[in-house]
């Protein structure tokens, strides 16, 4: 089973990427794979409205 990450930490990874770090550099330094830093950004996306859908 995957570590959990607490809210406040995804939410401090998506805001690094909406400040124009690219993803896989902005998971190898916090840590973490970049696929699981896309799917938080699409879950931020979907949450925005952004786009529609639920994953």
């Amino acid at each position: 089973m995957p570590r959990p990450y607490p809210p406040e930490f995804r939410a401090r990874a998506i805001a690094l990427i909406h400040s124009g770090k690219q993803v896989k550099q902005t998971a190898y330094e916090l840590g973490i794979s970049a696929g699981c830093l896309h799917t938080w950004r699409g879950h931020d996306r979907i949450d925005r409205g952004e786009i529609p859908g639920a994953l």
